[in-house]
């Protein structure tokens, strides 16, 4: 009697068998493995891009273990190979269908980082190290720290982060990392202490940098160590933005040690609004970068972020420029103080009183005859003085005694606010000597027309 059994159909197992090296001639072979199926029958295919490659071989299938093998070759062009297209190899088989895609690997980039090595520390109990390793390639590697030359000695703490990666202009993908060392105040030797931060490639190059540790003792009121940068933001001045309708606001970058790379402006959402690039080439210097505004963004609430890449930093820095509506407005009330009467100075000072209202930003100007107050008057507005949710701020206005007492001279106080912008414009209260004889206080509100608005 004959047994006769029949194996489970197995799909294969598809493998690419590629050249190594460039090659030399116009034709390059590709080939395809398929393995582990069953049974025997498989038909190979052959597309580029899509398109089918008709001419190719197949050899017959080989078996070991009830399991086949199968390999099919195809010659294609040197120069379409070059160009990165992608070639398919497919198989049909009984138990299911397969295909690999075969395309030229791009070569591993091998570049070393720059190296950047820091210190800092408490004398007394322990000092730190860091070193940032700037822009390498590929991502494998292995930093390591050596005191006085030597590999071994006590550290208390080795921290190293995770690569960071960053794709260039070009495509090329490039990496960063850091490492961290701290050390007891008993490692380091009196004197001089070197402590060298060593780079390795995967490719086994390396490269290092050094730092000199002298123990002294620091001056009396030394605080901490000076930042790389100092970034500062300025916002716009409310003159601008209620008479101009437009303002600038200004990132102000300190450069405390060479090299600032770029300074740029983004919105909310990542978007490049506005950049300066190699700002200080390697010197020490203040880099302003404006940005335009205009009322309706600042009165609608806006978020801009000034970003600060330093060729010591890793990360770049970033700062936010931000106004928030966190509420409705509300109209101020707006007083005129009279000047203290019998009164010895020989100077008469002018107070506005602008009570009761939000958000905060507020513009508190003077006219004298309905003319801009400048030269000799000097004024001044207080800042917001913040009482149940609501702001106050007091206006005031310092002139002579005999520029006061001209009979003919009104002084009025204009207030602009957002509660007011789209409807009175301003709020005026106005007052003069004659005036003030009379009644103590003259209070008018009043629409200030468009050709009378300060300049």
């Amino acid at each position: 009697m004959v047994t006769v059994t029949s194996a489970t159909p197995t799909k294969p197992t598809l493998f690419p068998l590629v050249p190594c090296g460039s090659g030399t001639g116009e034709m390059i072979t590709l080939g395809c493995l398929a393995t582990g199926f069953t049974p025997s029958s498989l038909t190979f295919s052959w597309n580029k891009n899509g398109a089918a490659l008709p001419d190719f071989i197949q050899y017959p299938s080989g078996q070991k273990d009830n399991l086949f093998t199968g390999v099919s070759q195809v010659r294609v062009r040197t120069q379409d190979w070059e160009a990165r297209e992608t070639f398919q190899c497919a198989v049909t088989h009984v138990a299911g269908n397969g295909a690999i895609d075969i395309v030229k690997d791009i070569a591993p980039i091998f570049k070393l980082p720059t190296l950047k090595v820091l210190t800092s520390s408490d004398e007394e109990i322990e000092a730190s190290f860091s070193c940032f390793a700037r822009d390498f390639s590929p991502k494998e590697h292995e930093i390591k720290w050596l005191k006085d030359e030597k590999e071994k000695f006590n550290k208390l703490y080795e921290i190293q982060t995770p690569s960071y990666e960053k794709k260039t202009d070009n495509g090329t993908i490039l990496y960063s990392a850091a490492s961290f060392l701290t050390v007891q105040s008993s490692e380091l030797t009196e004197g001089v202490t070197k402590f060298t931060c060593e780079f390795t490639g995967k490719d086994g190059s390396s490269v290092n940098a050094s730092v000199t540790y002298k123990q002294t003792q620091p001056p009396v009121g030394t605080g901490c160590p000076e930042a790389d940068v100092d970034i500062k933001i300025i916002g716009p001045t409310m003159e601008d933005l209620f008479l101009k309708k437009k303002g600038i606001v200004k990132c102000q970058v300190k450069v405390n040690r060479p090299s600032v790379e770029r300074v740029m402006w983004e919105d909310k959402d990542g978007n490049n609004m506005i950049e300066v690039q190699d700002a200080t080439k390697g010197s020490k210097d203040t880099i302003e970068l404006p940005l335009d505004i205009t009322y309706e963004e600042w009165s609608k609430g806006l978020t801009r972020f000034c970003i600060v890449e330093h060729s010591n930093l890793i990360d770049p820095l970033k700062k936010a420029y931000e106004r928030r509506i966190e509420g409705p407005t509300q109209r101020p009330s707006v007083f005129m103080l009279p000047p203290v009467e019998h009164t010895k100075s020989e100077t008469v000072i002018l107070t506005c009183y602008v009570k009761d209202f939000f958000p905060k930003d507020v513009l508190v100007s003077w006219l004298v005859d309905d003319e801009p107050a400048d030269f000799p008057y000097d004024f001044n507005t207080t800042d917001p003085i913040e009482n149940n949710g609501l702001y106050s701020v007091y206006g005031q206005l310092s002139l002579s005694i005999d520029q006061w007492k001209k009979n003919d001279v009104v002084y009025n106080c204009v207030v602009h606010h957002e509660s007011v912008v789209n409807t009175t414009k301003a709020i005026v209260r106005s007052i003069g000597y004659r005036t003030f004889e009379k009644t103590n206080l003259v209070n008018l509100n009043m629409n200030v027309p468009e050709t009378c608005k300060i300049q």
